[in-house]
């Protein structure tokens, strides 16, 4: 289907490039039958330059023309599914709410119970890799937000870090789409983490073992493993919240999506001040990535009350000029975590003796979880410990 892609592209070339043909006949696909005005307004395109692309493929038998718009033929139809791996139909949006470009409808009660179910499985928090899990209904909206901008049909997916688990939302998603029909969408779909408990997780979770997930346990600040270099389409990424672990994240991410261009990152990033995102979006300038579109407070997570438990949502998208400031063979020096940049000493109140506790990087327990789990170091109680106040170490 590339060579067909390809062809369409040289016949009538359009900036877009391959991913632009491909996103038009994904939208005549899931609406069945569509208009060259509905079309246009889909895809951003001008209504003369759509109405040669459809001219074209109706030559080719593959689209014909009723009253209504243009659907496509039979021969079209089977030609799209098997090369294109086209599958189901387009998800819901939600008229009243401007923020989300999604709608959770009832269709989808399944899928939410059924994460909520697998969340309340996943280990606790390291802190120290700046982890902080989103819930069900983030998890369900990031999938449903992948199928709906054409990333993971017949798309080959990488989650770089996935303590979220939004994967195994991915994975279940045809419950919502055709329930009967049991497939992982993508292609391909590889998890890769810092984090062995992350990962083993997430296969213990898998719905179907002929569901195939590659797993690879990596530190990104690495070198790139030869085996994951140019390989992807799409990277989903939540990464840690600095500057520096941005540069290096979208680096590694620019080196693992394919060298053609329309490669897509979405990257889920706290929202910051206007210098902090003047500086981010300079970022985004010297890797090569387009800002294609920018969704506040996306991402929900539990217990985030320094991030005001909300994130955006950004979708870049690979150009010509794209290129990573980090090589992939450079090992990264550079702090990314929290509190590695910004190191502090909590300190917390036990409830049960009065006495505070030393929470941080150059004390005995590194993190509350550690304390939580060792017990309080003067009465030995299992808390509840409460933050009483910070202080720079």
């Amino acid at each position: 289907m590339a060579n067909f892609l390809e062809e369409l592209q040289s016949k009538i070339t359009i900036k877009e490039g391959i991913e632009g043909h491909r996103s038009i006949l994904r939208e005549i696909y899931r609406a069945g039958h569509i208009s060259l005005q509905d079309l246009a307004f889909k895809t951003l395109l001008p209504i003369s330059l759509l109405s040669k692309i459809v001219n074209f493929l109706i030559e080719k038998e593959l689209l014909g023309r009723i009253p209504e718009g243009i659907l496509y033929t039979e021969k079209g139809m089977q030609f799209v599914e098997a090369e294109l791996h086209f599958y189901g139909i387009g998800i819901s949006n939600c008229e009243e709410c401007g923020d989300t470009p999604v709608y959770i409808s009832p269709r989808w009660d399944g899928l939410l119970d059924k994460m909520d179910l697998i969340l309340g499985s996943r280990p606790k928090v390291d802190t120290t890799l700046d982890q902080a899990f989103a819930d069900a209904e983030t998890d369900v909206l990031r999938a449903l937000y992948l199928y709906q901008k054409g990333a993971l049909e017949g798309k080959s997916l990488c989650f770089l870090g996935d303590d979220d688990f939004t994967s195994l939302s991915v994975v279940n998603l045809y419950e919502g789409i055709i329930p009967e029909d049991q497939k992982m969408i993508p292609t391909e779909i590889m998890v890769v983490d810092i984090d062995q408990r992350m990962l083993s997780g997430i296969q213990a979770n898998i719905p179907n073992n002929s569901m195939k997930i590659e797993f690879k346990l990596w530190d990104y600040r690495h070198p790139v493993p030869n085996g994951l270099i140019h390989r992807f389409d799409t990277i989903m990424v939540d990464p840690p919240y600095s500057l520096s672990g941005l540069r290096l994240v979208l680096s590694r991410a620019i080196s693992l999506l394919r060298t053609i261009p329309g490669g897509e990152i979405y990257l889920s990033f706290a929202h910051r001040a206007a210098e902090d995102t003047l500086a981010m979006h300079a970022l985004f300038c010297k890797l090569g990535l387009a800002v294609i579109e920018m969704i506040p407070r996306f991402n929900y997570y539990e217990g985030a009350g320094i991030l005001g438990n909300t994130t955006q949502m950004i979708r870049l998208v690979t150009t010509t000029k794209s290129s990573p400031l980090i090589s992939p063979k450079e090992e990264f020096q550079e702090k990314i975590y929290t509190g590695e940049i910004k190191p502090n000493i909590r300190y917390y109140f036990c409830n049960n003796c009065g006495k505070l506790i030393p929470i941080g990087e150059t004390e005995q327990l590194k993190t509350v979880e550690q304390l939580k789990a060792q017990k309080c170091p003067h009465c030995n109680a299992d808390g509840p410990f409460n933050l009483d106040h910070k202080e720079d170490a």
